[in-house]
């Protein structure tokens, strides 16, 4: 083969397995995990999301508590006939509030096949961690729901007289819903205010942030300077409830479920 069709050929491979690499990119956006079990026989659950060129990593017990967090950049390359993983520029702690500089770098020899990504870890030198082939599973979008917020039980008031209620909530979309029922007034505690208010293309594990307001006159429920104002959030799961305690005389709790 004479210089210059070497030179093609070679030219050729190489924007080959650039594409290549290329496709596994955006075929592995999203978020992976994979469950193991330690020596002690504690099972946990690994999860990679990938984001372009970042990764965020987490461990999460059997009560899906995180008890560590990594973040850093990410890169696929080619080593010979291999396809690997990098992972660089880490930082690393027990939440995502306390996170340090790490020195450390991983490379994993992989392969994607659909919704699995199979990582060849902890090859790459001599580490604390035991060499491990890990077959991470696509985690699949949950299904939107609509999210019903039932009722807000009102425990304890700090209203002395008759008073009206203002129920405002953002979703993570940034859409807001309100409860508000003109001239429906409330005069006493240990009240039940039937709210059922919905709230659509909802799914478990999102967050919901919300604010409650009362006021002696209704115009004001709503307004920016009700009597008192309380905020919070919750996340969203099949059926639940919450409750809050805003003030020493204000207790309530807000309760959902999804339909």
């Amino acid at each position: 083969m004479n210089t210059s069709r070497l030179h093609v050929t070679c030219t050729a491979a190489f924007l080959f397995t650039a594409a290549l690499v290329a496709d596994d990119a955006e075929l592995l956006a999203g978020k992976w995990s994979v469950k193991k079990v330690n020596d002690e026989g504690q099972k946990y659950t690994q999860f990679v999301e990938i984001k372009q060129d970042k990764f965020d990593f987490q461990i999460a017990d059997e009560n899906d508590r995180i008890g560590f967090v990594a973040k850093g950049d990410f890169k696929l390359e080619k080593l010979g006939p291999f396809k690997a993983a990098r992972f660089f520029h880490i930082k690393a702690g027990q939440s995502a509030s306390d996170l340090e500089d790490s020195d450390e770098e991983y490379v994993s020899i992989y392969r994607l096949d659909g919704d699995t990504w199979t990582l060849a870890s902890y090859f790459d030198k001599e580490r604390e961690q035991k060499p491990a082939l890990e077959v991470y599973q696509r985690v699949k979008s949950p299904t939107a729901q609509t999210l019903v917020i039932d009722e807000i039980e009102m425990a304890d008031v700090p209203q002395g007289a008759t008073w009206f209620v203002c129920f405002d909530m953002k979703t993570p979309d940034g859409a807001s819903h309100r409860y508000h029922v003109e001239g429906k007034e409330y005069d006493k505690k240990q009240v039940t205010i039937p709210v059922a208010l919905e709230v659509p293309k909802m799914s478990a594990g999102k967050k919901c942030a919300f604010t409650l307001q009362l006021d002696d006159i209704d115009d004001d429920a709503c307004g920016d300077e009700p009597d008192n104002r309380s905020t919070g959030e919750f996340t969203v799961n099949e059926r639940g409830s919450q409750s809050y305690k805003p003030e020493d005389n204000w207790r309530y709790t807000i309760r959902w479920h999804m339909k």
